[in-house]
């Protein structure tokens, strides 16, 4: 059989080149020879996937939630990290936002002053609403992470500070 000219220039390719790394081993391992010091080729990594997908979080909820605007908005991807004991006090949102408990437990409290508990694994959705006042602590014993998208319009904040509505046991 014939070698083919692609083939040929290959194996010359490889020639030079397994005989350019010879000849640098050679010269570096004969210390009566002079040139720069010899470094090993690096290892090749892995090509990358194309395409990966990597799930941070999910969480289940029953709540109704309606998500709805006729006006640009910007989407913010939060880790909160809430350490036991603390809370982040009274607020309500411009826009809404969606929340998956990662760990530990969030308790949140509305204008009711009633507890409603969330662990590892819950969702929750919180409108865009101004009279929604609400607050998230940490009662546990472990830190809380959440991962949380606030869906903002123009000029929007995550949380906008707010009075305690009326819940005397409560701090705010």
């Amino acid at each position: 059989m014939t070698p083919r000219p692609a083939a040929l220039a290959l194996s010359a390719v490889a020639l030079l080149a397994a005989t350019a790394c010879t000849a640098a081993d050679a010269s570096t391992s004969d210390p009566d020879r002079h040139g720069p010091p010899h470094k090993p080729h690096p290892t090749a990594e892995p090509e990358p996937e194309p395409v990966s997908v990597v799930t941070l979080a999910e969480g289940e909820t029953d709540m109704p939630y309606t998500i709805t605007s006729d006006e640009d908005r910007t989407f913010v991807y939060r880790k909160i990290t809430v350490q036991p004991g603390a809370a982040g006090g009274w607020h309500t949102h411009d826009g809404e936002e969606l929340a998956v408990i990662v760990s530990g437990t969030l308790t949140r409290f509305d204008a009711d002053c009633e507890p409603r508990v969330y662990e590892a694994g819950d969702a929750l959705v919180e409108p865009a609403d101004p009279e929604d006042v609400h607050m998230g602590a940490n009662l546990g014993d472990e830190p809380l992470v959440l991962y949380v998208v606030d869906t903002l319009p123009e000029g929007g904040s995550s949380a906008v500070p707010a009075e305690n509505p009326g819940c005397p046991d409560l701090p705010g």
